[in-house]
């Protein structure tokens, strides 16, 4: 879930990599041009993910295949390293799959390029999305068409050693706490840990939304309308980063040698090596299960705690499924995406490898079936979508991030690094990375 997109997208699917490599020699027998722009009879549709998410997707399929026995599926699925480059590389030959998951940091770059087909007229006929919220379609909306239908729902929020607090004699959090109350949490770990444990891993580089979610606090967007320039103040950054500097001065989150060690290396994440509690990478704990043997439990993340601040949290789609425009398929290609978003047999074999079921029908269709950890998972994401709907100061969800926004979400990152390294200051770190930024915008 964020817009780091090969980050956030590997952390989700922690065995892909492995994954696509066992996988080679079958992708490269189905390659030849059996997609959108061939006269093949089958309906091609890819997917990356872990094995258990393919698993699954193949159980699902052979289902809707006995259904609709006319509809013939070739299914190709990998990790996500080389995903759209091999997309792209379809695309340009005229041989794109007709169905494919869509990443919903990318979906607006497609759209706009003709790639995708737009689903509205389906929409009410044969593609149900009853129960599909409109902050939830947002996720696959562009410029106000519809061109991918949300998976499940995507919240940020942290993933929290609830063994390791309780062995410190610390309480778990309310779900309702706020940035002060993070930071005295994350001291209080340090101090009853004898200097063994830090609270907190540093997101002063935004890991997935963090930082997104405090500007949303200020009433900012990350992006203004159109994509083309940054929508939140100096001000808000300089406040942000003031923030972390001073979790790093208290000892509340670790030095940045480990945080530079956990960029893009999950394994190295500090909840999971031992030296945090708290981590805002949902990665820990997701489809391909948990990467530490420690009780996991699950927050939102913080709310604004001054004057004014409104809902930061937001919910969005998961992964999305999205069909080519070229494709002469995309008819029955909508069919399959109504089935996986209503279906009871194909809900019960996703279960929580698209991320949380996107209606409560479907939450309540798996629920019984879920061990402990994905029970109080699924739980905090149903309390945040919830308290995110009653809300009446928060602001529209974000809109699909427009080109550049992975190389902005890094220069966040590499510039919280440099800080918190000693080798810029706040303040000439700022003026650097809003100079940068709008370079990366425009062009």
């Amino acid at each position: 879930m964020g817009h780091q997109i090969s980050r956030r997208t590997l952390f989700r699917t922690a065995s892909g990599l492995a994954a696509a490599g066992a996988l080679g020699p079958a992708l490269t027998a189905c390659a030849g041009g059996t997609g959108a722009g061939t006269t093949s009879d089958k309906l091609t549709m890819t997917w990356w993910g872990s094995d258990e998410r393919h698993a699954a997707y193949k159980k699902a399929l052979a289902t809707f295949q006995e259904n609709n026995p006319k509809i013939k599926i070739e299914a190709r699925y990998s990790g996500y390293d080389g995903y759209f480059d091999k997309f792209n590389t379809q695309v340009a030959g005229g041989s794109a799959p007709d169905l494919l998951q869509m990443d919903t940091a990318l979906v607006a770059q497609y759209a706009r390029k003709g790639i995708l087909a737009p689903l509205d007229s389906y929409v009410g006929k044969s593609l149900d999305l009853t129960g599909f919220s409109k902050t939830l379609l947002a996720a696959g909306t562009v410029d106000g068409k519809l061109y991918g239908v949300p998976s499940g729902i995507g919240v940020n929020q942290l993933t929290v050693n609830r063994s390791g607090l309780e062995k410190l004699g610390l309480k778990f959090p309310d779900p309702e706490w706020t940035w002060a109350d993070l930071k005295n949490i994350s001291v209080d770990v340090y101090k009853k840990s004898g200097g063994k444990i830090y609270g907190t891993d540093d997101v002063g580089g935004g890991t997935l939304q963090a930082f997104e979610i405090f500007a949303r606090e200020k009433g900012q967007q990350l992006f203004a309308a159109g994509g083309k320039k940054l929508g939140f103040t100096s001000d808000t950054l300089q406040e942000w980063w003031e923030y972390w500097a001073e979790m790093r001065k208290v000892n509340a989150c670790p030095p940045p040698a480990i945080t530079s060690a956990a960029h893009n290396d999950l394994t190295k994440n500090a909840v999971v090596i031992g030296k945090a509690l708290f981590t805002f990478d949902t990665g820990v704990y997701g489809a391909g299960g948990s990467i530490t043997s420690a009780t996991l439990d699950f927050l939102p993340t913080p709310q604004g705690d001054f004057s004014g601040a409104r809902e930061g949290n937001f919910v969005n789609g998961g992964v999305l499924l999205s069909a080519t425009k070229a494709s002469k398929r995309v008819a029955d290609s909508v069919k399959i995406m109504s089935f996986f978003a209503q279906d009871p047999t194909a809900i019960k074999d996703m279960q929580l490898q698209r991320g949380i079921p996107p209606t409560e029908k479907a939450r309540n269709l798996i629920k019984a079936g879920l061990d402990d950890t994905d029970k109080r998972n699924m739980a905090m994401a149903d309390y945040i979508s919830k308290r995110v709907a009653k809300a009446t100061d928060a602001l529209p969800a974000p809109q699909p991030p427009p080109q550049g926004a992975d190389q902005v979400w890094d220069l966040l990152f590499q510039s919280n690094l440099a800080i918190a390294f000693g080798k810029a200051t706040i303040k000439s770190q700022l003026g650097k990375f809003f100079d940068q930024a709008a370079g990366i915008l425009s062009a």
